[in-house]
């Protein structure tokens, strides 16, 4: 469901350049500790548990909606967490800003699976979009997907079979692991409605 706009949220980022990025600079400091980028972060969930799993690593969150991602960030400065900065912008300029090799792991998480066969290269789970993550991984590094969608996670498993990259687990219905991971506002909605969760993960 799309959230309506909010002035406020999108005023925040202008207003809060100490946690919203106006543009990417792989030079600053936060860029050289181990770093991971969840792509489509919503209101901020996952990013603010996982993130407090692991202080002394950096997380970019990425979310292109200028409100959402104006949402995410008030909620993350309200718990305190200095060790996320948000980028509300479209995924494309962190790939051609970051270099190739610097990234830990990048998170997935119930991205919009854009069901029209037409608008399938728009799907994050794309070969065109694979094959930036694993540029982007360092070696070893891995990709986390997690959906509801039944066509988007059999059309992802057909992309990865595409990819360079090794599928370390399928799981069509994951059972949440609370010590390692951590649930988006979307993961919590559809576990109470008795959704399973498809998860993939892959490593490069």
């Amino acid at each position: 469901m799309r959230t309506k706009f909010k002035r406020w949220a999108v005023d925040y980022i202008k207003e809060h350049p100490e946690i919203c990025l106006e543009k990417i600079d792989a030079k600053q400091d936060f860029f050289k500790r181990p770093f991971y980028i969840e792509f489509g972060s919503g209101k901020g969930d996952f990013i603010l548990g996982y993130s407090a799993k692991y202080p002394n690593a950096s997380f970019l969150a990425v979310e292109k909606v200028p409100t959402v991602a104006g949402m995410m960030a008030k909620k993350l400065q309200d718990n305190k967490v200095d060790n996320v900065l948000v980028f509300p912008g479209d995924a494309i300029i962190v790939f051609d800003e970051l270099p190739k090799g610097s990234v830990e792991a990048i998170f997935l998480n119930f991205s919009d699976p854009w069901p029209k066969k037409r608008h399938e290269k728009r799907r994050l789970t794309h070969i065109s979009f694979l094959e930036r993550y694993y540029d982007l991984l360092k070696k070893g590094g891995r990709v986390y997907i997690k959906t509801d969608n039944d066509g988007l996670y059999p059309f992802t498993l057909e992309e990865v079979a595409k990819s360079k990259f090794k599928l370390i687990s399928n799981e069509p219905n994951y059972v949440f692991d609370e010590e390692n991971d951590s649930m988006s506002e979307y993961e919590k909605k559809f576990r109470e409605l008795g959704q399973a969760i498809h998860r993939i993960v892959l490593e490069k």
